[in-house]
């Protein structure tokens, strides 16, 4: 089943509007926007504070990427502190892509917006308290209207939540666990990590008691576990010649909705994960764990949260800017999950008997695939519709063989690399 296309989206007067596309993230969002948008046949527009800054951003972007006309692409003013623009904004727009983060301040008035202005929204946000919270908020709500309100869209939590369901739905049989690997290569540039993103981690790891609190009000009924007891890993181990430790991002909560919903909308048998990190060199596992240390002990107070805050470069030994990553650091950089799924060829009793691996693999993460990650939802959900509506994950949301295929045109590459099953 697919939802698609209603008379009253088909009246806006555009298909895409990107919010924040002056911001790091936004500007390679309109990057790939001027790459792909006129294959798809759609149009788009810009929206932000400053008419200045985006027809320069405009300018500037359609001159490396090879556009000479751009007319088209429409130049909105919205404003996250003036609602009124905002409702503006979001009923112009079939469909909008919401890069001004952090999401925990600024992203709930655009979702009321887009629900106002009956738009489809997605966002590129990591934030579990914020994407948890509009769930219990406006799921309804959305639904009624058929509507997708769809955080974690970009490498937070794309590469994870449809890996797993990529490697889901290629298993011979049933798979009742999966563990994925994320590596992130760096070249000799290094790698910088862009202040909104640094912002919303501290929030994210000082608001943890917000997140705890909120599960226990909303009291969601525990999922069922089918095969063999399976326990995530923990601490820090070697694997493979490689340290590995779990995962504090998203990744795990928006994988875990994915399959809650998808468990109690089409009967799928939810897979329980273990979301782990993996580090390509002894001296980057060590900077981390000093850094990890430190942190930790900052963000528990209100004191050490505004040290980090007004002096990230300090705290991070440089790792955090102002200014992201320069442009040969993204050029350098790419990344790469490993998912391996456990399950059963028949019957879901005793020890697993199938092993399937896949990989998820494509340039630097934080920017350029990021954009194609969200873009290419943006394009599935206007041009095939989505799976289903509400606020929902990336996995719920997307019909993945159609979406896998897209993002491997685009570079992004999804592949089962090993399958074992009983002969």
């Amino acid at each position: 089943q697919h939802y698609y296309i209603t008379n009253n989206l088909r009246m806006k007067e555009f298909d895409i509007i990107v919010f924040g596309g002056t911001g790091y993230t936004g500007v390679h969002v309109v990057r790939e926007l001027f790459l792909t948008s006129e294959k798809e046949g759609l149009s788009w527009a810009l929206a932000g504070r400053s008419d200045q800054k985006m027809r320069r951003v405009l300018q500037d972007v359609a001159g490396e990427t090879g556009v000479t006309d751009y007319s088209q692409v429409g130049v909105i003013i919205a404003n996250v502190d003036d609602l009124d623009s905002i409702e503006q904004m979001c009923v112009k727009a079939k469909l909008l892509i919401n890069c001004v983060g952090p999401y925990y301040l600024w992203g709930r008035q655009v979702v009321e917006g887009c629900l106002a202005g009956n738009t489809h929204y997605l966002d590129i946000s990591g934030e579990p308290l914020f994407m948890e919270q509009m769930e219990a908020d406006y799921h309804d709500k959305a639904a009624e209207l058929g509507l997708v309100i769809v955080s974690a869209c970009g490498f937070d939590s794309v590469p994870a939540d449809i890996g797993v369901r990529f490697v889901q739905t290629n298993f011979p049989g049933t798979m009742t666990s999966i563990e994925t690997y994320i590596n992130a290569k760096v070249g000799e540039k290094g790698f910088s990590v862009h202040l909104p993103t640094f912002q919303c981690v501290v929030n994210g790891f000082s608001d943890r008691s917000s997140l705890i609190k909120l599960r226990k009000e909303r009291n969601l009924p525990k999922l069922p576990k089918f095969g063999a007891p399976f326990r995530p890993k923990s601490g820090v181990w070697r694997e493979n010649g490689v340290f590995c430790s779990p995962f504090a991002g998203s990744d795990r909560s928006v994988i875990a909705r994915s399959q809650r919903y998808l468990h109690e909308k089409e009967q799928v048998v939810p897979v329980q994960a273990g979301v782990y990190m993996t580090f390509q060199s002894t001296a980057l596992f060590l900077y981390l764990c000093v850094f990890g240390i430190f942190f930790i002990v900052l963000v528990h107070t209100k004191l050490g949260r505004k040290l980090l805050l007004k002096y990230p470069k300090i705290f991070t030994l440089g790792l955090v800017s102002a200014e992201g990553a320069s442009p040969e650091q993204v050029e350098q950089a790419s990344f790469s999950i490993t998912l391996k799924g456990r399950g059963y060829s028949g019957a879901v009793e005793g020890d697993p008997d199938t092993t399937v691996e896949g990989k998820v693999s494509g340039p630097d993460p934080g920017y350029v695939s990021c954009s194609r990650f969200v873009a290419q939802a943006a394009y599935s959900v206007l041009k095939h519709g989505p799976r289903n509506v509400g606020v929902i994950t990336p996995g719920a949301m997307l019909d993945i063989p159609e979406y896998v295929a897209r993002l491997q045109q685009r570079g992004i590459s999804f592949e089962i690399t090993s399958s074992v099953k009983p002969s």
